[in-house]
């Protein structure tokens, strides 16, 4: 039996990257889908804009040589910070289409799929998904927007083999942030409890990771 295959968007740092590693290191065949091409074995690298259809008709293409497809981790996001009415429009797009474009042309391209034949969808959130933050707010709208369509995307796969899990993890210590806080969680941390939970049996629906 080939093995199972996972398609994980934002995989080449971060979170994404320890999600996708973890995969790897437990037997699932993973494609990682960032801007640029990477190379991390034995990860399958696909380069593209993670909001572009054209990027998911490709990540899926090189995955289903792989194996089924059974897992899409939408981990892809970008930070710009600042007091409401500091944003140009270029910063509003990259938000908006990296944080919440992406983790919808995805779920729209393997959730008809899962629907009928199983498959797990993963949505990296945020706390910035739960309540608003000074400074944040276009990166709060667009996590708000993401939650958002993973709840009703959830209630769709009710009676259904799809599963919808949201992840709204806290502040990591990654290069997504400028400056960096002890307080900060480890990704890699994180990614065991976002692995395990889509390895165990039972249906999680929501887990929220932040430091006590």
């Amino acid at each position: 039996m080939s093995a199972q295959t996972a398609i994980v968007t934002g995989a080449s740092s971060g979170l994404g990257r320890e999600i996708a590693m973890l995969l790897a290191d437990r037997g699932w065949e993973v494609v990682g889908v960032a801007r640029r091409a990477f190379h991390e074995a034995p990860i399958l690298s696909v380069a593209g804009d993670a909001s572009k259809r054209e990027t998911a008709a490709h990540a899926i293409d090189a995955a289903q040589q792989l194996g089924k497809i059974a897992l899409l981790v939408n981990s892809a996001g970008a930070g710009v910070f600042g007091p409401a009415g500091s944003y140009d429009d270029a910063a509003i797009s990259r938000v908006i289409e990296s944080n919440l474009l992406a983790t919808i042309i995805f779920c729209e391209a393997l959730f008809p799929r899962f629907r009928n034949d199983g498959g797990t969808i993963v949505n990296i959130l945020s706390t910035a998904a739960l309540i608003g933050k000074a400074n944040e707010s276009v990166y709060c709208a667009a996590k708000w927007g993401a939650r958002g369509y993973t709840e009703a995307l959830r209630t769709e796969a009710k009676g259904t083999k799809a599963r919808v899990i949201s992840v709204a993890p806290g502040g990591m210590d990654t290069a997504f942030w400028s400056e960096r806080r002890s307080d900060f969680m480890n990704p890699a941390e994180i990614a065991e409890i976002v692995v395990d939970a889509i390895e165990r049996p039972v249906n999680v629906a929501e887990i929220v990771i932040n430091r006590a």
